[in-house]
């Protein structure tokens, strides 16, 4: 098995496996639930600083569930979040 297919491998059971009461595309508030309750005015700074891709209909942001777990793939690689602010923008 090729480094690009375990790659897909992990990210198919993550994405099986994480949040599976969440729909494919969220909402603000439900992305700050997805990250552990942080703020909604949290949530809203990471959007536009370019951490979690997203799109906007209107006035309002989706966010791909498959880019929050991206999200938190980085944050994990990066070490402990006592190591590292995450939400620092």
């Amino acid at each position: 098995m090729s480094n690009d297919e375990k790659q897909h491998v992990i990210e198919t059971d993550a994405y099986q496996l994480l949040f599976q009461a969440m729909p494919d595309v969220v909402t603000v508030e439900q992305m700050c639930t997805m990250l552990d309750g942080i703020s909604t005015k949290t949530g809203r700074k990471l959007l536009p600083s370019g951490r979690i891709a997203h799109f906007r209909i209107g006035r309002f942001y989706r966010i791909p569930k498959l880019n929050i777990i991206y999200y938190l793939r980085e944050i994990m690689a990066l070490g402990t979040p006592r190591d590292h602010d995450t939400l620092q923008l």
